[in-house]
């Protein structure tokens, strides 16, 4: 077995995969929100709003943003995600008084990792800091024990309660989970977010159907989202997106610094969140040295599909050829992820390439790797910001079919006829 170097340590002993399941925790008391975020608990202060004479939360809807931090940790992941509402608490809030932005948690977190006997009901809750400059927190909402945040019902309800009760300029969210990107949730028992209790996932067309407003952007803490067809089924759903192509190590996002970057600096500073996280992890040593981030203008993503299609189309003929040991492979553990241009550099021709490197370009605001990803033998060379699926890396014919007549309803897929009936060979 290969050794490593053992990374510093941090505020986490252990940094881990995400879908690798985590060690025991010891067992905390979560009756209550408040245990889980460990915070005081203080009713929200109400806000005189002189010109219609009313109290109100949100007194200046044309110039508030709202982020909210989607937190499925009803998982294996609960101690860690739990950690990064702490970090946020310790941290930048916005203030609770005055025109203030909105910071809202929907925490739905297992008692402790394991535990997935326990209820612990979802809640919303408002982060901010009062006038002494204590973190508090407002419990605004609390639904039933049954209620699952993976669910795509539950995210509408969510977002829907969001919209309506915190009016603002531009949204944003963080969704913070397990994930397993464009997979069908049946065949990767991860998807997009997991429930340990009941086995509950959202398959991401769900995940996209179920958003029902358009968001300013969406921050993926989770693995493997960081695919043209997570990408371009969430275009018409939000104007930017931060994911990773790769797995997330457990500590996530850098949240000592995420709010300020989004709430603090104005307009929010998408770029800096994805340099934060990439600066933090290629700052360890050994297999912790391990992150692929990128930030995708949606507005861009038709013209990729545009150029794209014609490439498939011109060279039909070419793609069940595909030899994907000369590609670029971006999951060290299975074989449904490749590099998205160095598939295409298999086919394409240099004017249809300089084509493709045009519209990358255009849509890829930033992007960054390090040179391995968690084992040396599974090195990085070459990222261009976005993976896709690679049907000629399937060997079993069974599951490549069963994945191709899934892939073939994505709306990629249906832009672009990546995935047609050709033979593999």
């Amino acid at each position: 077995m290969q050794s490593f170097e053992v990374a510093p340590e941090s505020e986490r002993q252990m940094k881990i995969i995400r879908h690798i399941l985590l060690a025991a925790v010891t067992a905390v008391s979560a009756a209550s929100c408040s245990d889980t975020l460990k915070l005081d608990f203080s009713e929200q202060r109400q806000f005189w709003n002189g010109s219609q004479g009313t109290a109100t939360r949100n007194p200046a809807p044309d110039s508030r943003r709202t982020l909210i931090v989607y937190s499925a940790g009803y998982n294996n992941l609960s101690s860690a995600l739990r950690d990064d509402i702490d970090d946020i608490s310790e941290n930048y809030l916005p203030e609770g008084y005055g025109y203030c932005d909105n910071l809202l948690v929907l925490a739905h977190h297992s008692v402790s990792d394991y535990n997935y006997r326990t209820d612990n009901p979802p809640c919303l809750i408002r982060l901010y800091r009062n006038r002494d400059g204590k973190a508090v927190r407002d419990t605004i909402k609390t639904w039933p024990e049954d209620t699952r945040a993976v669910d795509p019902s539950t995210l509408t309800d969510v977002l829907s309660y969001v919209k309506k009760n915190f009016p603002s300029k531009e949204y944003g969210m963080i969704f913070s989970s397990h994930s397993t990107g464009w997979l069908p949730p049946q065949f990767s028992m991860r998807s997009i977010g997991q429930d340990g209790g009941t086995g509950a996932e959202m398959d991401v067309k769900d995940f996209a159907a179920a958003i029902p407003f358009r968001l300013s952007y969406i921050i993926f803490d989770a693995c493997l989202t960081g695919g043209v067809e997570v990408a371009y089924e969430l275009k018409d759903k939000c104007e930017y997106l931060v994911f990773s192509s790769e797995e997330i190590l457990a500590d996530g996002m850098v949240y000592t610094n995420i709010t300020s970057r989004l709430l603090e600096e104005n307009p929010s500073n998408l770029i800096g969140v994805a340099e934060d996280y990439f600066g933090h992890y290629d700052s360890l040593s050994g297999q912790y040295r391990s992150a692929l981030i990128s930030v995708v203008d949606c507005s861009m993503l038709d013209h990729l599909a545009d150029i794209s299609s014609g490439i498939f189309g011109d060279h039909a003929g070419q793609l069940g050829g595909i030899d994907p040991s000369k590609v670029q492979k971006l999951n060290y553990q299975t074989r449904y992820f490749y590099d998205f241009r160095d598939i295409l550099s298999r086919i394409a021709d240099e004017r249809e390439m300089a084509e493709i490197d045009t519209a990358l370009e255009d849509c890829i605001l930033y992007k960054a790797h390090t040179p391995y990803f968690y084992f040396f033998s599974n090195k990085v060379d070459r990222f261009c910001g976005l993976s896709m699926y690679l049907p000629t890396a399937v060997s079993s014919s069974y599951y490549r079919d069963y994945l191709n007549d899934y892939y073939k309803d994505f709306k990629w897929n249906q832009a672009t006829n990546w995935i047609s009936d050709l033979p593999i060979y």
